[in-house]
C-alpha cells in the first residue's frame, strides 16, 4: 500500500495527504468489504474441502 503507484492503497495515500477525508475512507470501507467477501469464500472452500473436518452444521 505504501510503494505503490496504482491502486485502492495509492488513492487512499494520495486522498489522505491532499486532506480528501472522504474518498480516503471509502478506500478503507472498500478493503474491508473485499476482505469480508474474501474470508466469506474461503470460509466456504474450507467447509467444502474439509467437510469431514467439521463438527455440526
Amino acid at each position: 500500500m505504501t510503494a505503490s503507484d496504482s491502486g485502492i492503497g495509492y488513492r487512499m495515500q494520495t486522498a489522505g495527504s491532499q486532506q480528501r477525508l472522504p474518498l480516503a475512507f471509502a478506500g478503507l470501507v472498500v478493503i474491508g468489504l473485499m476482505a469480508m467477501l474474501m474470508y466469506e469464500s474461503f470460509s466456504r472452500i474450507e467447509k467444502r474441502t474439509t467437510g469431514w473436518a467439521h463438527r455440526g452444521s
